[in-house]
């Protein structure tokens, strides 16, 4: 039996389980997938879906074939002929996607090296990119949850701490001062994420939420159970996707936000519009070129008070402003730090034994806080950390946008450039390009235009190889 990857994602099909709440029954071949299923959190299809590990009757994994580019699915094939002498102690700080996915790819390389994490939150493993859509889909925080701290910790025979802080780094002792006492390593990784940018406003600013993980989707959960209407704090992608989300399910939603069009860091004017129209059709209110100045209680909810004077009575104000790389454990130890914690292709920090991967981290000066580039980064880190230091491939990959009521796949262009744009009754393409007419990027809005995605994505990579 096998377990796949989604590689837009990090969501895992594991044909042991099955998918039962899709009526598909546990020991589902991938092979006997319907062709036409949909990943649950994503919605990208099956040739978005990598495998990920092979495993025999008595449920060990045998076989690891990460394939994100062919020279990190060499290295892995290559890896296993390789006797590696590296470190004994391995401790890990996050267990997120990062932290988890890094705990696991290491434990599948070297069955004896000692590997502890120490996690600020539960350790339970749950899909962060479902935290956006979950409330339509009615799921709770606890529905999210696919295995325990216990549960993955017993399976991968590790240590995994719960609710524990890290507080200090003595790189000369190498030891981990945690809010639990001191851990000693022969290698550390940081997989600190990154946390919501928080836009000062007066008066009552505590009342703002942020959803970035399990615990802040309970609280959220929590307290829109009677809600009738939610000012959201932010028109990127994670405002969009809560908009449609809530506004999905009869919510009255009013989006604020800087820019002139929504997602305008990654879309052209026109998408931007297209998106909006759509969005506004499920009775989304847009105040663009706004800002929150202040919140102040009421005796049914909070008044907003936006910086053109105007005021709206809601009942949740929650804030997606964006996020920011946790680079404070790095900086207080002295290492190199940009906008995230400075690593080389190999993930290595500024200390040869300090590594940093995922959100928190900003490899060869690139902040990328997506699920692809750590399932590309993986195979070679594990390498790296186990005493083999191997450069990772990072190759771009698009950005699928919850969007249903307008399915939204993003291409950031790498580049500035000219966008052509071909607009159509039910959607849009549109392309980047330089001045010799090479693809920068591009955008797909619209359901049937996400059928053209491969075709977009191998213009692309030829440009980039070329």
């Amino acid at each position: 039996m096998k377990t796949w990857l989604c590689i837009i994602c990090g969501l895992i099909y594991d044909e042991r389980k099955g998918w039962p709440d899709d009526g598909i029954a546990p020991g589902t071949r991938w092979e006997d997938v319907p062709d036409d299923w949909l990943c649950p959190d994503c919605q990208v299809g099956k040739e978005d879906f990598e495998m990920l590990a092979i495993f025999d009757d008595n449920e060990a994994a045998t076989t690891v074939a990460i394939s994100s580019t062919e020279s990190i699915a060499a290295l892995s094939t290559e890896s296993k002929t390789n006797t590696i002498v590296g470190p004994e102690r391995i401790v890990i700080i996050g267990s997120g996607h990062a932290g988890y996915h890094m705990a696991n790819a290491l434990r599948e390389q070297d069955k004896n090296v000692s590997i502890t994490v120490f996690t600020s939150d539960d350790g339970a493993l749950y899909s962060k990119p479902m935290l956006s859509n979950a409330f339509k889909l009615g799921k709770t925080a606890q529905d999210l949850v696919s295995e325990s701290a216990l549960a993955w910790e017993q399976r991968l025979n590790i240590r995994v701490y719960p609710h524990t802080e890290a507080l200090k780094i003595d790189r000369q002792t190498q030891t981990l001062t945690t809010s639990i006492g001191e851990a000693h390593y022969d290698r550390l990784v940081l997989a600190t994420g990154a946390a919501p940018i928080r836009i000062p406003v007066t008066g009552d600013a505590d009342s703002m939420l942020s959803v970035n993980d399990l615990s802040d989707y309970a609280k959220f959960r929590a307290k829109i159970t009677d809600a009738k209407h939610i000012t959201i704090l932010g028109d990127g992608l994670i405002g969009c996707e809560f908009a449609n989300d809530l506004a999905g399910q009869g919510i009255k939603v009013t989006v604020v936000g800087l820019a002139s069009w929504p997602m305008a860091a990654l879309l052209p004017q026109q998408a931007g519009e297209t998106l909006q129209h759509a969005l506004s059709q499920l009775g989304i209110e847009w105040r663009l070129q706004q800002s929150i100045q202040s919140i102040s209680t009421n005796d049914h909810g909070y008044n907003v008070t936006l910086s053109d004077g105007e005021v709206i009575t809601t009942d949740l104000v929650l804030s997606a402003v964006g996020l920011r790389p946790n680079t404070q454990l790095a900086q207080q130890s002295g290492l190199d730090t940009a906008r995230g914690i400075s690593v080389d292709l190999c993930h290595q920090t500024s200390d040869p034994q300090i590594f940093a991967v995922g959100d928190c981290a900003e490899v060869g000066g690139k902040w990328a806080p997506y699920i692809a580039p750590i399932n590309q980064a993986k195979a070679a880190l594990v390498q790296s950390i186990l005493g083999q230091p191997v450069p990772a491939t990072i190759v771009a990959t698009p950005i699928i946008v919850k969007t249903p009521a307008m399915p939204l796949c993003v291409m950031p262009a790498i580049a500035d450039g000219e966008w052509k744009i071909d607009q159509q009754t039910d959607g849009l393409t549109a392309g980047c390009y330089d001045p010799q007419g090479q693809l920068l990027g591009f955008v797909l809005l619209g359901q049937r235009q996400q059928n053209e995605r491969s075709q977009w994505l191998s213009t692309f990579n030829k440009y980039q190889a070329a």
